[in-house]
């Protein structure tokens, strides 16, 4: 009894076997009352693992509204929507069914998409050649290009704002004393405002005579 595999509308793939293969009846493995449109759409000959397989997809491409197969299948059919679920069978080189099973699958998926973790060795690889480049960079990774604050710009912003700040702390600090030196400086300015001029008594007995005088002879 070899081992299939079907693929359910949902994504999910689930294994199951079959006591006697007929391609006719696999429509039913696949959960459908009749055989309308159900056929096999491509076959995947592939070489892996010293292992030779012949992965056959079965399904129908017509079927109502929200049936759709939502699992993504390799090229050819990459862009084939199917309604329902799929069947996937495999086939040694004398063309008898096989097992298959959902790992081999998952493997032969990769091979056939070029393989998953190459992709990502690429890129990774794409990455280091950029930061493998000639550019003189800072300590912190910057290239420096004339548009990047070079370290030496960095600290010497640093140093003008730590100056900045030692200035504002040598400010003069205003205590008791310098208020009340303040406050005698005022106070003898005031003073002198109002300091009075002596007048010679001299020119004051001879303006108080010559009155006399005067109001006397009248």
């Amino acid at each position: 009894m070899p081992s299939i595999l079907i693929v359910e509308k949902l994504g999910n793939i689930k294994s199951t076997t079959v006591k006697k293969y007929d391609e006719a009846e696999l429509y039913k493995k696949a959960g459908l009352k009749t055989a309308d449109g159900f056929k096999c759409f491509t076959t995947w000959p592939v070489e892996l693992a010293n292992k030779t397989y012949n992965i056959s997809l079965y399904g129908k491409t017509s079927g109502r509204a929200t049936h759709e197969n939502k699992y993504e299948f390799p090229p050819p059919v990459d862009n084939t929507l199917f309604f329902g679920n799929c069947i996937l069978i495999n086939k040694n080189t004398d063309g008898d069914v096989v097992d298959l099973s959902s790992g081999e699958w998952e493997a032969i998926y990769e091979h056939l998409y070029g393989g998953f973790e190459d992709l990502g060795d690429d890129d990774s690889d794409e990455e280091e050649s950029d930061d493998e480049t000639g550019l003189k960079r800072t300590k912190d990774g910057y290239v420096k290009d004339g548009f990047v604050v070079g370290d030496d710009d960095d600290g010497g912003d640093d140093d003008d704002e730590e100056e900045g700040e030692s200035d504002e702390d040598e400010e003069p600090i205003y205590t008791k004393k310098s208020k009340s030196a303040k406050k005698e400086q005022g106070s003898s300015k005031i003073k002198s405002v109002f300091e009075l001029k002596p007048v010679e008594p001299d020119n004051y007995l001879d303006y108080t005579s010559e009155l006399s005088e005067e109001s006397y002879i009248e």
